[in-house]
């Protein structure tokens, strides 16, 4: 299945990220104040969804005849409204949030809850130049080289029978709970490296 971009209107990514990220996607959509972020460096979405009290004239001009849907409903975000409109043009691998991991913490934790919200229906990964996070259930294959730091936590209730292959640091059937037992700072040894959950959801982490 194909993949998706939504660029959202935290801390802009590096424009080499970007290119490589819509060079990848079928879809580019920019949650509201994402549309300036692409006008700056001449990237063309498919479409800007949100309440549009962040896209600038200046942007929404530039970016010429693309389709434009304003949502003004203030009980969602304009990230979760773009999710749910990529949804709808569906189905997708994956869909990866630009621009959504650093900035205001509010926007940060609110970005990880949509994780959650919409694991049913696919995975969504955030991403910057640091890391790539998503949330995970069942199997997870970490191809990256050996060296990667990896960081897993347990969502919403405890993971249960988490077990690891080609980390430094392996898990045995371990259970992981927020605020209780984490796994920090693994490593990865052999690529790929794997994480086995028995039952709950983990938040993985992969640095860069």
């Amino acid at each position: 299945m194909p993949r998706a971009l939504i660029l959202a209107n935290g801390l802009p990514p590096g424009v080499e990220l970007l290119k490589r990220a819509v060079a990848r996607s079928a879809l580019f959509v920019c949650a509201d104040g994402g549309a300036n972020t692409a006008a700056r460096h001449g990237l063309m979405p498919h479409a800007i969804v949100g309440d549009l009290d962040s896209s600038s004239p200046e942007a929404l001009a530039s970016l010429g005849a693309i389709e434009v849907i304003h949502d003004p409903d203030m009980e969602r975000t304009d990230t979760e409204k773009a999710i749910e409109w990529t949804l709808a043009r569906g189905p997708f691998e994956e869909i990866v949030v630009l621009g959504a991991m650093a900035g205001r913490l509010d926007h940060v934790v609110g970005h990880l809850s949509l994780l959650r919200r919409f694991l049913d229906r696919v995975t969504i990964v955030l991403e910057d130049e640091l890391a790539r996070a998503w949330l995970a259930r069942g199997e997870v294959a970490i191809a990256e080289p050996p060296g990667t730091v990896v960081s897993f936590f347990a969502v919403g209730e405890p993971a249960i029978g988490v077990t690891t292959s080609g980390f430094r640091y392996p898990l045995r059937d371990q259970r992981l709970e927020l605020g209780v037992q984490d796994s920090i700072s693994n490593v990865v040894d052999v690529s790929p490296a794997s994480i086995a959950i028995g039952r709950g959801e983990l938040l993985v982490v992969v640095n860069r």
